[in-house]
């Protein structure tokens, strides 16, 4: 985990760096340049809203479970649209999981049923992109990152902590002038530890999102 958010963090500053060392000029100038092509790297932010559907727990020890790891989010990604078919950004969130959670009862009797746990999204996105117009641009996207768990009513009612793990992100989606609407697959880690330190859970959940957001 330490070593992923390393990683992120690297490619933040080198992205950062050539999107400080790129001519001015806007978005819409470049696309119409010569051939309708980008002529420099050109900084661009993304803000959006999503919801993560519930999904099941895929555990070493008990199989699969139902459970409802419900998770709408809000999250910003920081980077640059290096030519007209590529962006690389990193990208920042929160996560709030709630709903039903199975496999508390398994381990620990009376932990809480219920998630009440927030998290911090960290990851790398990179899109492929395919601009039909000036205004309209289908795209592909894959974010690699890690969740770091911030709060969450195990610690708080003494149950141990719940950790985030390897966070995945696979989607498609289409840019309208400068909104955009996406959707895909979701896959997250996670890993519960009691008071004393001792694993009573790795599991991992992979769902469907949906977002919406805006470009900058």
């Amino acid at each position: 985990m330490r070593k992923i958010l390393l990683l992120i963090i690297g490619i933040a500053a080198m992205t950062v760096g050539a999107s400080a060392a790129s001519p001015a000029g806007s978005y819409d100038e470049e696309l119409a340049g010569r051939n309708g092509s980008f002529t420099a790297v050109k900084p661009q932010v993304e803000v959006n809203v999503g919801y993560v559907t519930g999904g099941k727990l895929n555990t070493k020890s008990f199989g699969r479970l139902n459970t409802n790891l419900s998770r709408p989010y809000v999250e910003a990604i920081f980077g640059a649209r290096l030519n007209d078919y590529l962006f690389a950004g990193v990208g920042v969130g929160v996560q709030y999981a709630y709903g039903e959670c199975k496999l508390v009862g398994i381990a620990t009797p009376n932990a809480p049923e219920t998630w009440g746990t927030v998290g911090i999204p960290i990851y790398l996105n990179i899109k492929g992109c395919y601009p039909v117009s000036r205004i309209f641009t289908p795209y592909i996207s894959v974010s690699l990152g890690g969740d770091v768990i911030v709060a969450s009513n195990f610690a708080r009612e003494g149950y141990g902590k719940i950790r985030g793990g390897l966070l995945m992100k696979f989607g498609a989606g289409v840019t309208i002038s400068r909104f955009n609407l996406g959707l895909g697959l979701s896959s997250q880690s996670l890993e519960w530890k009691s008071p004393a330190g001792v694993t009573n859970f790795k599991a991992g959940t992979n769902a469907f999102y949906i977002e919406a957001g805006v470009a900058f």
